[in-house]
């Protein structure tokens, strides 16, 4: 592909933009009839296999440059987030972890601690919430880039079919969702640019290193009856429009209901809020459900969980998500969220 191509890509359709188009030439060759396909492309992971043993597929990438810098030398913390990545897109469908594959791509004459370092920490988070590496590959890169597969599994119904948490199953009147607290891994991104070393800005940089993928909390929302749910790895916003786009509902935010972390408002004031709207890489839960089905929590999970939001049906059928502050009047956010093809 082309400079110029690429560009354009980027300018016309955006990462997301560009994921639609693979996924109708996938397709456009596909069989009919693919019963052994629960979920194809565009959830935060695939489900595919027989009623009765199925396996959600997913993958993600890090890249020099991009997701870490080789020159901070925090193998460990590489190696942590390339698995929690993968981790909380299971948490999204609801599943358990099972198996991974990690590839890894690095420069001639890369020193053996790299590696140590890494899957030190890629066990150490498969050991905490589940999974294993069980093989994988390593080839020459002129710029580093850790890839990993992990498979899981999902819970069957009494007529052995799957189980899921997907991002298209919102309905009207359903209240949105979240747990944990947003904006911090962000925050703990630009105090690190900053070279900030209060205490405040320690915690922002451990969520930032360390976030936690929401397995356990995945596994009771399905239980308790909710079925639409994604990780937020981009942003709020962009995440709730992809929930938004694939349920054909409009999404409205209160934005006083976004809880951040007190060290984020500390160092960052009003900014805090746009952290949390845009900056990516919390890896909380997003969700939509009925009232009665949050109640089905117990109170340990629902204590972990804020209710910022509502759905309601979309005129055109297109899905929006609109952002009121305590005044109910439409908040414009610094940024959606993260797009790999942005311009």
């Amino acid at each position: 592909m082309s400079r110029e191509s690429r560009k354009n890509i980027s300018k016309t359709e955006g990462e997301f933009g560009f994921i639609e188009r693979l996924s109708n030439v996938v397709s456009a060759a596909s069989y009919d009839g693919d019963k052994d396909i629960f979920v194809g492309i565009g959830d935060d992971g695939a489900v595919v296999g027989s009623p009765e043993n199925n396996s959600i597929l997913t993958t993600d990438a890090l890249v020099d440059g991009v997701h870490f810098k080789s020159s901070d030398g925090r193998w460990y913390d590489v190696g942590w987030k390339s698995a929690v990545s993968n981790l909380s897109d299971i948490a999204a469908m609801g599943g358990t972890p099972d198996h991974a594959l990690v590839t890894i791509g690095v420069p001639l004459n890369s020193p053996a601690e790299i590696f140590d370092g890494i899957y030190s920490g890629m066990n150490a988070a498969f050991q905490s919430f589940g999974g294993r590496v069980v093989g994988g590959d390593v080839v020459s890169s002129p710029t580093m880039f850790i890839n990993v597969a992990l498979t899981g599994h999902t819970s069957v119904n009494a007529n052995g079919e799957p189980i899921l948490l997907t991002r298209n199953a919102a309905k009207s009147g359903d209240l949105v969702c979240i747990t944990g607290t947003l904006g911090s891994s962000a925050g703990g991104l630009e105090v690190l640019r900053r070279k900030s070393t209060d205490t405040n800005s320690r915690v922002l940089i451990e969520r930032h290193f360390h976030p936690i993928p929401r397995i356990d909390i995945g596994q009771a929302l399905l239980e308790a009856g909710v079925r639409c749910a994604m990780d937020i790895s981009d942003g709020l916003i962009g995440d709730l429009e992809k929930i938004a786009i694939q349920s054909s509902v409009n999404i409205a935010i209160d934005l006083s209901k976004i809880p951040t972390e007190p060290e984020l408002k500390s160092i960052f004031g009003e900014r805090a809020i746009d952290f949390a709207l845009g900056g990516g890489e919390d890896y909380e839960l997003v969700f939509t459900t009925s009232k009665s089905t949050l109640a089905q929590l117990n109170d340990k999970e629902r204590n972990s969980i804020n209710i910022i939001g509502k759905v309601s049906k979309s005129s055109d059928n297109e899905g929006h998500v609109t952002v009121v502050d305590k005044n109910n009047k439409p908040y414009r956010a610094l940024r959606k969220g993260w797009d790999h093809l942005s311009v």
